[in-house]
């Protein structure tokens, strides 16, 4: 018996000692948990830790002394960024508001497939600062904040690139291409919506709008212009020696070609297989719709149309364009219109 009770009283001393030389071990001190107090987690309440960090000189730096420098849990193995909490807090690193850096928040929203929803917990569903953070808008000035679509792509004068999604601004780039040639007035032909070839999305949480893929679908079936039937029975300039041209847009992802549209020459007394490249403007070179690079003439009788053999386009164009093939107005080109003697008909 004796035996016994001295090997528990052994036992006891060694846990004890055990437990001391713990308490003697250095460890980090937190400078600022006041926090942790009555109301910590009361949206309503003086001490909400929100609050708190907001007035705070040190913002999340008095976070980071207890759960490490990327809230991951730290010292108190409590993280702030669990699926209750903080999910995009990890983001407030050094770098965060540097373009050049790879903690730049942008990036960090990009690799995260660009969800906002990341952001709102603490900068409020309009990003006008909600409780504890500072405001968005301050940067990302344009209506919806960082969901405008320029957070993106395109520029304060035009939500189409440039810049694309990588930041390219060179049309040779796929993602910049020839946008601006389809949007702008005076340039090519009839101004085109960004609806007239993809799915505008209401937002930009629209399933469907941000793919992993990042590659913009493009639906030109449901465009008027691009599905224009020509030489309708129904017209004037209907000729019963020619069938009914009937186009059937396709937009290759591979080759970023664009074939079989009424607007790159799918029409009568145009160039049926021609197929312009996305980002290469020498594709859609005056001619390639329609005659040749060297003369843009359509098709006469000789190649099979109904074209008459006149070299100078203005004698029956003059609405459109002049004698040195510049556009007068280039509204009424490629708009569905055979512009003829100043008047725009069906053909």
């Amino acid at each position: 018996m004796k035996k016994l009770l001295l090997t528990i009283l052994i036992m006891v001393a060694a846990l004890l000692i055990a437990s001391c030389s713990k308490l003697k071990d250095e460890l980090v001190q937190p400078q600022n948990v006041s926090v942790h107090g009555e109301g910590t987690f009361d949206k309503n309440s003086a001490n909400f830790h929100g609050l708190l960090v907001k007035n705070s000189l040190n913002k999340l730096n008095d976070c980071s002394q207890c759960h490490a420098g990327d809230f991951s849990g730290g010292l108190t193995e409590v993280s702030c960024s669990s699926s209750e909490c903080h999910l995009g807090i990890g983001v407030h690193v050094e770098g965060i508001v540097d373009t050049n850096s790879a903690n730049f928040h942008g990036k960090y929203i990009s690799n995260r497939n660009w969800d906002f929803s990341l952001c709102k917990p603490c900068h409020g569903n309009d990003y006008s600062g909600g409780i504890a953070s500072p405001t968005c808008n301050n940067c990302h000035l344009y209506k919806g904040g960082p969901e405008n679509c320029t957070t993106c792509h395109g520029n304060k004068n035009s939500n189409a690139p440039p810049r694309d999604l990588s930041g390219n601004y060179s049309n040779t780039s796929r993602g910049v291409g020839a946008h601006q040639v389809h949007l702008k007035g005076n340039m090519e032909g009839k101004v085109l919506l960004c609806g007239d070839c993809h799915n505008v999305p209401g937002s930009v949480s629209t399933p469907g709008h941000t793919d992993p893929d990042l590659r913009a679908e493009v639906l030109m079936s449901s465009n008027p212009l691009a599905v224009l039937k020509t030489n309708d029975p129904s017209t004037s300039e209907y000729d019963s020696n020619l069938p009914l041209f009937t186009p059937n847009p396709v937009y290759d992802l591979a080759n970023l070609t664009c074939s079989n549209t009424y607007c790159h020459g799918y029409f009568k007394n145009g160039n049926l297989t021609n197929a312009p490249v996305w980002n290469n403007p020498a594709t859609s070179e005056c001619g390639s719709c329609h005659g040749n690079g060297s003369n843009p003439l359509p098709k006469t009788s000789a190649d099979g149309g109904t074209h008459p053999n006149v070299q100078n386009c203005s004698l029956c164009h003059a609405g459109v364009i002049d004698a040195n093939l510049k556009f007068v107005n280039a509204s009424k080109h490629i708009d569905g219109k055979l512009n003829l003697f100043g008047k725009d008909i069906k053909y």
